[in-house]
């Protein structure tokens, strides 16, 4: 007999409700601990508790996840957002009898908690890609130290593009290499600028953001390394996702992080819902209105899928710079076009992982079309059988 539990999950604490034989609610507090986990665990099973309603609050919650799936309690993971309380009062012990009653009806569905492998590996490429958002911004504000002090900042920072360029002028500027030797003549000119006395200051914050970028640098190598070790289980999906026009290898490991397992997706249109690039619809008394992607949905999936079509748009896919000209003759905004594109192939990706077949343009072009159903032909079963023959098919009755 299903039996349920809601806990609403604090960074301290977990408020924990189930109802009693008699009917009545009843409600505890346990510490969030390993301890308080444990006790948890007892009185769920001392009362039959079988199944356990619970918001996802941030990572908090993924402890007590995979503690209660591990005791062989079934976890179900809601979304906050879908689920808010229309009330305005709120207390801890109101969530968790509302979580008790949601999972009582049965109206929601789970969210997607993903195994621990794909856990791990989603949860490094998010930090890698955080990563090099901060390398981005070290490399702006250096091109802002530059323009302040003058110089031709696009000159130079193409110069300074060059890993080994960067490395010279940090150890021209912490005084580790003499100008003298130095073969470079593009870093000796940059430091020689900087070696006046009244760029003493900028060339301070200079050399900080020198340091701080080669630190990042190496340790996005580190990431690198370890991504693609822990991307060897899942070799074949990921040479399936860089088959694909402008997907590379971060990138494949990025989607397939971020999509998980693709059977959770009944049709292309439900995966490309899920990573926001599909318009909000607005229907009402027989009018319709198309806004913006909605925002409420993977933002790291549709992150990488704008990277991917904005990669593609600039590969040698015939299919895709067709596609992608289609729309611009159309007077689409370039992004827009992009981010049309991005769609696109993450529909193809949808069949592509359902079938584990590669990307093939020839196979793109031969798909046969389908008529549009208020034109299909009907023919009869003398017509049908007829057909077959012709084809080279033997056709007997049934007996």
């Amino acid at each position: 007999m299903r039996k349920v539990a809601g806990i609403d999950v604090h960074k301290d604490f977990l408020e924990v409700a189930y109802r009693l034989p008699s009917g009545r609610i009843e409600t505890k507090q346990v510490e969030y601990t390993l301890e308080g986990i444990s006790r948890l665990i007892r009185l769920l099973r001392r009362h039959g508790i079988t199944d356990v309603y619970m918001e996802s609050t941030g990572d908090y919650y993924l402890p007590l996840y995979y503690a209660l799936k591990g005791a062989g309690i079934r976890p179900h993971v809601m979304n906050a957002y879908k689920i808010r309380r229309p009330e305005p009062n709120k207390t801890d012990k109101k969530d968790a009898i509302w979580l008790l009653e949601i999972g009582e009806s049965e109206l929601f569905s789970d969210s997607y908690v993903p195994d621990e492998d794909i856990q791990a590996l989603r949860f490094l490429i998010r930090k890698r890609m955080k990563l090099v958002d901060r390398i981005s911004d070290i490399k702006r504000e250096i091109n802002s130290i530059l323009w302040r002090l003058g110089l031709q900042a696009a000159h130079y920072a193409k110069k300074l593009r060059s890993k080994k360029k960067r490395m010279l002028l940090l150890a021209l500027l912490e005084g580790r290499l003499r100008p003298d030797s130095i073969s470079d003549s593009d870093v000796r000119h940059l430091y020689d600028i900087l070696s006046r006395p009244e760029f003493r200051a900028y060339v301070f914050v200079l050399r900080s953001r020198l340091a701080d970028l080669a630190h990042l640098e190496s340790q996005l190598e580190e990431f690198d390394r370890e991504i693609a070790a822990l991307a060897r289980k899942f070799e074949d999906a990921i040479r399936i996702l860089m088959s694909a026009p402008g997907i590379s290898f971060i990138l494949a490991v990025g989607i397939l992080a971020e999509i998980g397992d693709i059977s959770r997706f009944p049709s292309p249109a439900h995966l490309a819902s899920y990573a926001g690039l599909v318009p909000t619809a607005r229907n009402s008394g027989g009018k319709r209105r198309s806004g913006r992607p909605s925002k409420k949905s993977n933002k790291y999936l549709r992150r990488y899928m704008f990277l991917a079509g904005m990669a593609a748009v600039r590969s040698n896919s015939r299919v895709v710079r067709e596609f992608f000209m289609r729309l611009l003759g159309r007077g689409k905004h370039y992004k827009v076009a992009v981010v049309a594109v991005a769609r696109k192939l993450l529909c193809v990706i949808w069949y592509l992982l359902r079938r584990g077949e590669f990307w093939c343009e020839d196979g793109y072009f031969k798909r046969p079309r389908r008529l549009p159903r208020g034109r299909r032909v009907r023919i009869s079963v003398r017509e049908a059988i007829a057909i077959l023959v012709r084809a080279g098919y033997e056709v007997r009755r049934k007996v």
